[in-house]
């Protein structure tokens, strides 16, 4: 994958090579107000008197939300075309039918369904950094490949946004090639003074610079993924398996491992099933482990004896009632703790002060190692940041390691204690 970089060549002449470029799939990291929104505008815009061997070219505008497409290119995009160019405009959907008989969508992603059941010759995902993570890979390339539609993924290089690990993976190692140039040089030398002293080092570096700067906010701030990850972790068929349940159904997301002797946790995988049921799960947990001899332990949130995934009983019910898990025990708080403390018991697992690291998972559990990369904080707060499907898997861990690890200060615990039942 090719990186151009304002480091090695002027901007204009970064920018020259990503307007002439024709690999399928780029990625753009550029400073605030640097050009690549306008420059992604008539990208989209010079595609549609192109023509193909299909009838109805369909190309696209996407931002994370509807309010932000109709500010950020809906209008700028109409004001763009040609008015000769334009046979219809429908506002309320944000569509533009040409005279050539292509069509542009302005797209919101909050509403992703609009995206999906058409088949795309091309289009921009703009504010990469703030688009929910898959929305790349679950609901645009599955629309890309029958027409061998081309996407630009562009945005400032954050290190707060819901979407900021997925596009710098995106940057890094997903697109055909990479461009990154600052606003200087573009802006103006007083607005680069301005920002200069209206900003952080970091924040400046981020926001103007185009650097990628290092995450702050992650809520699992001490998981590493390359030292909290091995794959000589394994399944013991004579131990207890431990499971970290979150009782959602879309996705229902589990995590299984062994609380060892010596107060590690090894995690060597995961459940992680859209569309589906407690019961279902279940299912598939006895599936991928029907000759297991040790017994099993189950965990989860208070929600979960109330709230039904099922139409039938309660999900610790059905845990509970289920014959072909034996040897088990059933876990449930009479209250949740505070997320705080459930995350700082789980940090504490990952590297403690002593800089000792007692979970360990398994590269098969992508799933949960994206989520604890991905999971941030709203910025200036404390609650997570949570969209789609994050969040889902590494509660399903943080109520399994806050029951048995909570954090301890000088003998006391320091997260409350909550009166637990197990059946």
């Amino acid at each position: 994958m090719l990186t151009e970089a304002w480091t090695q060549l002027r901007y204009h002449e970064v920018q020259s090579k990503l307007w002439r470029s024709t690999e399928r799939f780029i990625a753009v990291a550029a400073g605030r107000g640097s050009g690549k929104t306008e420059l992604a505008r008539r990208r989209v815009i010079r595609f549609l008197p192109v023509r193909k061997p299909w009838i109805d070219p369909i190309y696209f505008y996407a931002l994370p939300t509807v309010a932000q497409a109709k500010r950020v290119a809906w209008r700028p995009l109409k004001r763009l075309i040609p008015p000769n160019w334009i046979r219809k405009i429908n506002e309320s959907d944000m569509m533009i039918e040409t005279v050539f008989g292509s069509t542009l969508y302005v797209l919101g992603m909050d509403k992703p369904q609009r995206a999906e059941g058409l088949q795309w010759d091309g289009g921009v995902i703009d504010e990469s950094c703030d688009q929910k993570p898959g929305v790349f890979n679950r609901t645009f390339l599955p629309t890309f490949s029958w027409r061998d539609a081309w996407c630009w993924r562009i945005g400032v290089p954050k290190r707060y946004g819901v979407g900021a690990v997925d596009f710098k993976e995106f940057f890094d190692n997903g697109a055909q090639r990479s461009f990154t140039w600052p606003s200087e040089g573009v802006l103006t030398a007083e607005a680069i003074a301005f920002a200069r002293e209206s900003l952080d080092e970091r924040d400046f570096n981020e926001q103007y610079r185009a650097s990628w700067e290092d995450v702050s906010g992650q809520v699992f701030h001490a998981f590493d993924d390359v030292l909290n990850v091995s794959d000589q972790v394994s399944y013991d068929k004579d131990r207890s398996v431990c499971v970290g349940s979150d009782f959602n159904v879309d996705p229902m997301a589990w995590t299984i491992g062994h609380s060892c002797d010596d107060g590690r946790v090894v995690i060597f995988d995961e459940l992680f099933i859209h569309n589906t049921n407690t019961q279902r799960a279940l299912d598939v947990l006895h599936q991928k482990y029907s000759q297991h001899e040790g017994g099993w332990e189950f965990y989860g949130d208070a929600t979960g004896r109330a709230r039904k995934t099922s139409a039938a009983t309660s999900d610790y019910v059905q845990i509970k009632n289920d014959e072909r898990f034996k040897r088990k025990a059933v876990f449930y708080p009479g209250k949740n703790p505070s997320i705080v403390d459930r995350f700082a018991a789980c940090n504490a697992m990952f590297c403690n002060a002593a800089g000792r690291r007692r979970v360990i998972i398994h590269p098969r559990c992508t799933n949960l190692i994206r989520d604890l990369k991905s999971r941030t904080y709203r910025e200036g707060t404390r609650e997570p940041d949570d969209y789609g499907d994050l969040g889902h898997i590494t509660d399903g861990l943080g109520y399994w390691l806050h029951r048995r690890y909570p954090v301890r200060l000088d003998g006391a615990i320091i997260a409350p204690r909550v009166h637990l039942e197990a059946f």
